[in-house]
C-alpha cells in the first residue's frame, strides 16, 4: 500500500509538473528564484568560479552578490548547467527531482516511525493536493534534504543503522538550507539527551554547525558585509501584528483548501501527543518556528514560507489514521474513511488547473514574450514598466542587461525606440489606456518610451 500510493501520488505530480519544466521563466516566485540561478550559472559558464563571484554573481540584474543562503543549490544549478547547458529545463529540473523526492522522503519518514502502510499514503495524498504543496514542493530543494536526513535519524534510533552517514546527512541538510541547519541543530540537542544516541548526536550537531560555518564564510567571503547586514536588519524587523495576521490570513486562505485549513492544528496536536511522531514533529516546529521569529519581515512577503509546516501536518494525519484503525474502527469503517479522503483529496485535485495557470502559465508569457522578442538595437538596460514584478531577474536572464523599473520619475531617459516591458492589467495611473503595443503575449506586453511618454 505504502509503495502503491507512493507510486501513484509521484507519478500524477511527476505528470502534473512536466509541463512546468519547459515553462519560460516569468513574474513569479519560480521565474525570480530560478532567474537569479540562470544568471549564476551563465556568470560560471562564462566566467569560471572566482569571476561569477563564486557562484553569487546576478550581473547584469545587479552588481551586487546573492549570499542570503547556503550555496548547496548554487552549486547543484552550476553541476546541472555544466552538464546539460542552459535553459528552463535544466533550471527546474532540480526542483522537480525534489518535489518528488519529499513524496519519497515523507513515505520513508513514516515507514521509520512505523505509522504503518495505508494510513501515511491517504495522509500525503490530502498533503499532496493543497496547492501550498503542489505549487512550492517543486521550488528549490523544499523539504526535501531535511525530510532525509530525520527519516535517516530515525532509522539509526530504531536499528542502529547508518550511524556514519548520519553527521554526512546533517551536514548536506545545513548546508542545503537555514532551515536545515536549525533542524539540524534541534534534532542534536534533543538526541544528546540519551547516553545511547549521544556520541552520534553531537558529530550530527557538529556537521551542521560546520555547514552553517562554511555557507557563513563562503557569504562574508563572496558577499558584501554591509549589504548582508542591511538584508539582515530588513528580515529581523518586526511588522505590524496586524499586517502579520492579514497576510497569513490571506496566505493560509489562497494556499489550502477549507477542508484542510481546519485539519491543520488537530494533525500537530496529533504529531505532538503521539509517541511515534512527537519528536520529529517537534524539531520539525521549532526550528520552523525559531526561524520564523528570527525573520518575520521574510515570513511576512513570502507565501511558501510555512511549507515546510506541512511535514508535521502530514505526520499528524498519519499518525492519526492508524490510530483509528488500530484502536477505534473495524476494517470496513476504515476503509470507507480512506475512501472519503481520498475523494476529498480528488476535489482538491480538481482545482490544481487553476493554480496552474495563476502560478505559472500567466506569468510565463512575460517571459515568452521578451525570449521572443529581442531589445531595441543599442538598447543598454531592460525596462520594466512599475506593476510588472519587483524582481524581474528572469528579463536580465533573457535579455542580459541590468533591469530598470520605469516609473513618472525616470520615464524621460527611455529613448524613443527603445522597448519597455509592461503588464496592461497592471499599468499605473499615468499611463492612459490603450497603450499602443510592439508585441503582446497574454496580459503582457512590449511598447516602445515614445508611445508611454505621448500617452502620458
Amino acid at each position: 500500500m505504502r509503495v502503491a500510493g507512493g507510486l501513484a501520488i509521484g507519478g500524477l505530480l511527476a505528470a502534473g509538473w512536466w509541463q512546468l519544466l519547459f515553462l519560460p521563466l516569468g513574474a513569479s516566485h519560480d521565474g525570480r528564484i530560478n532567474g537569479r540561478f540562470g544568471l549564476v550559472v551563465r556568470n560560471f559558464l562564462e566566467a569560471g568560479l572566482p569571476g561569477s563571484g563564486f557562484l553569487a554573481s546576478m550581473e547584469p540584474f545587479s552588481d551586487v552578490p546573492y549570499t542570503h543562503h547556503p550555496p548547496l543549490l548554487n552549486i547543484l544549478h552550476a553541476v546541472v548547467g555544466s552538464v546539460l547547458g542552459q535553459g528552463e529545463w535544466q533550471l527546474h529540473s532540480i526542483g522537480y527531482v525534489a518535489g518528488l523526492g519529499t513524496v519519497a522522503g515523507l513515505l520513508w519518514l513514516a515507514r521509520e516511525l512505523d505509522l504503518g502502510a495505508g494510513a501515511p499514503a491517504v495522509a500525503l495524498a490530502l498533503v499532496a493536493v493543497t496547492p501550498m504543496f503542489w505549487i512550492y514542493a517543486r521550488l528549490g530543494l523544499g523539504v526535501s534534504l531535511i525530510v532525509a536526513f530525520l527519516a535517516l535519524w530515525c532509522r539509526y534510533r530504531r536499528t542502529g543503522d547508518h550511524r556514519l552517514l548520519l553527521p554526512l546527512a546533517a551536514g548536506v541538510a545545513g548546508f542545503g538550507s537555514w532551515t536545515g541547519v536549525l533542524v539540524v541543530a534541534f534534532a542534536s540537542a534533543e538526541g544528546s539527551r540519551e547516553a545511547r544516541y549521544r556520541r552520534t548526536a553531537v558529530w550530527m550537531g557538529i556537521a551542521g554547525l560546520g555547514a552553517a560555518t562554511a555557507a557563513l564564510v563562503w557569504a562574508v567571503g563572496a558577499g558584501q558585509v554591509a549589504e548582508l547586514v542591511g538584508h539582515a536588519g530588513d528580515r529581523l524587523r518586526w511588522p505590524a501584528w496586524s499586517d502579520l495576521v492579514t497576510t497569513y490570513r490571506w496566505f493560509y486562505q489562497t494556499l489550502f483548501p477549507g477542508w484542510f485549513r481546519w485539519a491543520i492544528l488537530p494533525a500537530l496536536a496529533i504529531s505532538l501527543a503521539d509517541r511515534r511522531t512527537r519528536m520529529v514533529s517537534m524539531t520539525l516546529l521549532m526550528a520552523l518556528g525559531a526561524w520564523t521569529l528570527v525573520a518575520p519581515g521574510a515570513a511576512l512577503i513570502h507565501d511558501y514560507w510555512t511549507y515546510p509546516l506541512l511535514a508535521p501536518v502530514f505526520l499528524g494525519l498519519a499518525a492519526g489514521l492508524q490510530r483509528l484503525r488500530d484502536h477505534v474502527a473495524s476494517e470496513r469503517t476504515t476503509i470507507g474513511v480512506y475512501v472519503v479522503l481520498l475523494v476529498l483529496a480528488a476535489t482538491g485535485l480538481a482545482r490544481v488547473p487553476d493554480y496552474r495557470d495563476a502560478y505559472f502559465l500567466a506569468p510565463s508569457e512575460a517571459g515568452a514574450l521578451i525570449r521572443d522578442v529581442p531589445p531595441a538595437p543599442g538598447q543598454a538596460t531592460a525596462w520594466v514598466l512599475e506593476g510588472v514584478d519587483p524582481l524581474p531577474r528572469w528579463v536580465s536572464y533573457y535579455w542580459d542587461l541590468p533591469t530598470e523599473e520605469v516609473d513618472s520619475g525616470n520615464i524621460e531617459r527611455i529613448g524613443d525606440g527603445e522597448v519597455v516591458l509592461v503588464r496592461l492589467d497592471q499599468t499605473p495611473e499615468w499611463v492612459q489606456a490603450g497603450l499602443q503595443v510592439e508585441a503582446q503575449k497574454g496580459r503582457y506586453a512590449l511598447a516602445i518610451g515614445h508611445a508611454l511618454r505621448s500617452d502620458r
